[in-house]
């Protein structure tokens, strides 16, 4: 049974696409291990009072996250994890405006598929390299991979173009460490979401890096909804795994950080390793340990001020033989008898919705709009709450443009049976069953489920959500 917000959606950015996986097997038992330890951290990242003039100064305000990411793999150490993730933003924070505010806070990080180094054991190999070195320390004192987010100063000439002014790039950058220390991977965030601060890389760059227990993809935060680099890092490069340093402020009622992460892990078939800033005083929140058969492990908290540590068991993936399938999401003749005409229009995330209110206590309904249209199965414990069932198909301006397709469930957070506008986290009433599908115009099609409780969002426990081409049924 759950409440508050059912949905099935899918988002394609301009041309591009999320893809739906063929499953994927769990890795032989005969001599092999089946799990290994993962550990995400939330931060409630410390920022800086003011702006660094020297590289000394940055470093000195940035410890005090540093500490504290010491103290947490110090923990999960202890705990014998494999790995750990630390959030995007989380050395330093995000609030610079321009390249020159954060400059003073980055370090040139190098290709680590041009050279071999570990920071730890070769701190004087490249000048200001004090964090990474530190981090390199911190992986290799406890005999774990790690995966942080921090800035790359990399230098440009005068034949480049591009080169900007100051002589070098300025990137948002996921970096990698193996249990010695050394630095195994370097991602360059592509897809930057207001941050002047940073440039974008030339092309994607596709980063995954081979563990004893899998194939592991990293990409950051607004990446996750563009085809490039998430999508050929599944499809092409076979990872089972993906880490994923976010600073994430939930847009609801689909874009929470725990809500779509997760459904992330379901419609791709990886575990998704997801750690996020901790500021719920402005939407920052919501980390998991999260597998194609749901959730591990989550932390969502919206009052509470402290981060969170999560330490979770993880089943060990492995890639079929076979091609990734992809399954086309449809509607049946029988699914379409019960099209009627939408009750009323109301806003969602800034978008008009088609809707239906829903009446009695079991029932099934189709609503379209433009080429989309979306059926719902329920069955209730009893009618209560302002459901409505919902359709969107259009392009999405706010923080846009881009190209929705949605079916959505929810309860209104007005009392006005005709507006959607308003959401709740205080959610009525019980669903015993529900089947959601549309007929959506690709096969790109991330299933989620959301809770409420005391209002805070839940995710349903592992195996409780069903997907395939028929949709999916809790």
């Amino acid at each position: 049974m759950m409440d508050n917000i059912i949905s099935l959606c899918r988002i394609v950015f301009t041309l591009i696409s999320i893809v739906y996986v063929s499953e994927m097997s769990r890795l032989p038992t005969s001599g092999k291990p089946t799990f290994y330890t993962a550990a995400v951290y939330e931060n409630a990242v410390v920022f800086p009072e003011k702006r660094a003039s020297s590289y000394d100064e940055a470093v000195s305000q940035m410890f005090p996250n540093l500490d504290e990411y010491k103290r947490q793999a110090d923990i999960a150490g202890t705990l014998g994890a494999d790995i750990i993730v630390f959030p995007e933003d989380g050395i330093y924070g995000y609030l610079f405006a321009t390249p020159s505010d954060i400059e003073n806070y980055l370090e040139y990080i190098p290709d680590p598929a041009q050279v071999d180094w570990t920071p730890c054991t070769e701190p004087l190999r490249y000048e200001r390299t004090k964090i990474q070195t530190f981090l390199s320390c911190l992986a290799k004192n406890n005999s774990m991979y790690l995966v942080a987010n921090y800035g790359d100063k990399q230098p440009c000439h005068d034949t480049d173009p591009n080169c900007p002014k100051n002589g070098h790039y300025q990137y948002n950058t996921n970096i990698v460490f193996d249990r010695n220390g050394k630095l195994i991977a370097r991602y360059h965030k592509q897809n930057l979401f207001f941050e002047s601060q940073f440039n974008t890389p030339a092309s994607p760059e596709f980063i995954y890096f081979d563990t004893e227990f899998g194939r592991f993809g990293t990409f950051t935060c607004f990446d996750i909804l563009f085809h490039d680099p998430a999508i050929p890092l599944i499809e092409k490069y076979n990872v089972t795994d993906i880490v994923f340093p976010t600073a994430w402020m939930d847009a609801l009622p689909f874009l929470s950080a725990i809500g779509y992460h997760s459904s992330f892990a379901v419609a791709y078939n990886v575990n998704f390793l997801s750690a996020n800033l901790h500021q719920p005083s402005k939407r920052f929140q919501g980390s998991g340990i999260y597998t194609p058969k749901g959730s591990l492990a989550f932390y969502y908290n919206r009052s509470f001020p402290d981060g969170r540590l999560l330490v979770k068991d993880v089943p060990i993936l492995m890639n079929n033989s076979k091609r990734f399938e992809k399954k086309k999401v449809t509607l049946d003749t029988s699914d379409m008898q019960f099209i009627q005409r939408h009750d009323f229009q109301g806003r969602v995330f800034k978008d008009r919705y088609n809707f239906v209110s829903l009446r009695s206590k079991v029932g099934n309904v189709t609503v379209c709009q433009a080429d989309l249209c979306c059926y719902l199965s329920y069955n209730r414990v009893e009618v209560t709450g302002n459901y409505a069932f919902g359709v969107f198909s259009g392009v999405h301006e706010r923080h846009g443009p881009y190209y929705l397709q949605v079916c959505i469930l929810l309860e209104c957070g007005s009392d006005n049976a005709t507006d959607c506008y308003h959401f709740t986290f205080l959610a009525n009433g019980y669903f015993n069953n529900i089947t959601i599908k549309g007929n959506f115009s690709t096969p790109y099609v991330t299933p989620q489920v959301l809770t409420t409780d005391n209002g805070n969002l839940e995710l349903l426990p592992p195996n409780a959500l069903k997907f395939n081409e028929r949709g999916f049924n809790v």
